[in-house]
This record gives C-alpha cells, structure tokens and sequence, in this order.
C-alpha cells in the first residue's frame, strides 16, 4: 500500500512525466514486486481559432402573459379546496378506495388513496386519471388500463391491467379574485395588484439575465471545445465517471432508496446511468483543461490580492472574524482556481461579443 504509490510516483519523476490525475496500478507479483501502472498524461490541446467564435446574447423581454403566469402560481398556492358534489373534472383531488391488479397479482390495494387528477402527473400509472373522471362519490367502479410499451417498469410495460375504485371524497380547488385584496395577502404584502405585479416583473427580468448570462457562457464554452482538438486519456475519463457514480450512489443512499428503485423512477437502466456519467465526465475534463488552456494562452494570472479580496467577499456578511482554515492551502488554491475559470470566461466572453477585437483596435491606435 505505501511502495507502490511511492514507487510510481518515483517513476513518474524519473521519466518526467507531465502526469495529471490518478495512476492504475496493477499488482504482478510479491516476490520481487512487480507492477504495471498506467499514468494518464496531460493532453495536448490545440485551440484552432477561438478569438474567431462570435456567440449572441439573448435579449431579455418580459412578457405580459409570463406576469400573468407567475401570478396564477400564485393564487394555486393560496387556493383553498372544497367539497365538490359533482362528477370528477381534471383538477380535482380525490380520496379513493383503489385495488389495482395484474392477472392475480395485487399491484396497488389502498383504503384511503389521495389523488390529484392531473393526467401530467402519470400517478400511478399514466392513464389512470383520465379513467376517473366522470366518476362519481360512494359509486363503485371498474376500468382496464393499458400500459404502454416503453413504462420503465419492464413487468407492466406492455400490460393491461384491472382497477376496482370507489370514490369517498372529491374536492375542488376554489381561487381567490385577483385584485388588490389578494395582493396584501402575499409575502409581507402589497398596497395593490398594480405593485405586486411590478415585484413580478423584476423578478422574472432578473431570472431571466441570470438564466441569459448563463446560457451565454454555455455556448461559448461548446464552441470553444468544438472548435478545439483535444484527446482525452481514456483513465482519466474513468475516474471521474467512477467519481460521479459514487456521488450518484451516496445521494440515492441518503434517500433511503435502492440503486434499482432509482432506475426504475427515473426510468433509466444501470448500462445508461453509466453511460451519462461518462459523457458527463469527457465534458467536465475537457472543459477543465481547455480553459486553463487559454489562461495560459491569454496570460491570465490571479495574485495574492485577488484571493484575499474573495475571501473578504465570500465573509463580508459574517459577525465574526475570518476563520484560520480559509488560509490553508487547499482553501487558498480552491479560490485560486475559482478566480482563474471565472477571469479566464469572462475573456471567452470578451471575446465571442466582440469587444475583445475593439479593445485590441483601440491599443494599436494609442500606440500608433
């Protein structure tokens, strides 16, 4: 366990290695020790033609009809539900008595089964909505349902299977009036409709520049990779897709479920998650070296000023002093690279909107 990493990294250093990520190593024998490891090496990068990619920025307008969206999620959340005596419409949430079969297997057998009706929903099988509405209370009911060939539960795609339901309950969703009245009773409230809506449309505008901004740098990152010839060590593409299944696996564990139970909600097969997670992870590596490509290519340097000014930003809303473990090592190169991607789009940004070529015309004419 200690020769070994010991006795590879020598290697490395012997050979001089431009190494980057974890070795493979695979044991040979005892006695003598004898090894095989496998170094992924740095990949060489050619950018091409990058301060040629022009990318647009989206320009942000708020509709009229995105206000009144927001404001109807709004009145959903305050609506209060009421006894409905009538049929059952979509909409409505039901209390049931539901037994659900397949052949003489009991899928689902529940006494008090709560059920928004809302086909979008797809519980518990897509479908099964639809077939209640129409229905109505204390009336006893029978439906096949057939399920279609691509559900992610491989025992039931394809099937048709038995539902016996008995409606106890229904109610209706009862909204209130949207008007000034309404407007005081949101958040620590409004003087009226008109202010409420005008809190809405800031709201929508700055989530909108947000979600812009963000997609803008997205593009000009894939272009940039596009536009890049880069080979990527197939190790190092394998101990980041293990490094995102673990992640992957420690979430599901904290959620108290099964790795197949997960698959199987997300409708997706083991072979597919792993096949996501690398393509994930060629994605998240190219980019890493691409843009610590052209820092270097755009002499990009972040100083010891530059990391103290984040820190003080990251705690200027703290009471208490900085703590000591922000000038650890690890913490201090963690900004550094935070700084140095951050810089380094901003360039990319620069220079995809043009400004970058105006800011180069504008020097050649001071300097002439």
């Amino acid at each position: 366990d200690s020769m070994l990493p010991e006795m590879t990294f020598k290697a490395i250093q012997e050979n001089e290695l431009d190494a980057v990520g974890l070795p493979s190593i695979d044991l040979q024998g005892i006695n003598p020790i004898k090894f095989d490891a496998t170094i992924p090496l740095r990949p060489e990068i050619q950018l091409n033609s990058y301060k040629d990619i022009r990318v647009e920025k989206e320009e942000i307008e708020v509709s009229e009809e995105s206000i009144d969206e927001r404001l109807e999620q709004l009145r959903l959340s305050i609506a209060t539900w009421e006894p409905f005596e009538s049929e059952i419409e979509e909409g409505n949430m039901i209390t049931a008595e539901i037994k659900c079969t397949l052949s003489e297997e009991i899928l689902i057998e529940e006494s008090d089964a709560v059920y928004l009706i809302n086909e979008e929903i797809g519980r518990p099988f897509p479908g099964f909505s639809t077939k209640l509405i129409g229905l109505k209370i204390d009336t006893q009911s029978s439906f096949v349902l057939d399920i279609n060939d691509d559900f992610n539960d491989p025992k039931l795609a394809g099937q048709t299977i038995s539902c016996e339901v008995l409606i106890k309950d229904v109610k209706h969703r009862v909204l209130p009036e949207l008007n000034d009245e309404f407007a005081k009773g949101i958040g620590e409230g409004y003087e009226n409709l008109d202010e409420l809506k005008q809190e809405i449309q800031t709201g929508i505008q700055t989530e909108s520049e947000q979600q812009s901004n963000f997609d803008f740098r997205e593009k000009i990152i894939e272009s940039v990779i596009n536009e890049a010839n880069i080979s990527i060590p197939p190790l190092l593409i394998q101990n980041e897709s293990e490094n995102i299944i673990q992640q992957h696996t420690q979430m599901i564990t904290q959620a108290n479920m099964a790795l197949q139970d997960y698959l199987q909600s997300i409708g997706k097969t083991e072979e597919e998650l792993q096949n996501e997670a690398q393509e994930e992870a060629e994605g998240r590596i190219k980019r890493s070296f691409l843009i610590s490509k052209i820092a270097e290519e755009e002499n990009i340097e972040i100083s010891d000023e530059d990391i103290e000014l984040k820190m003080q930003e990251i705690f200027a809303n703290s009471d208490g002093e900085i703590p000591n473990s922000t000038q650890s090592d690890e913490m201090r190169n963690y900004l550094f690279r935070t700084l140095l991607t951050d810089k380094t789009i901003e360039r990319l940004e620069e220079i995809a909107s043009g400004k970058e070529s105006d800011l180069t015309d504008e020097k050649m004419d001071e300097t002439e």
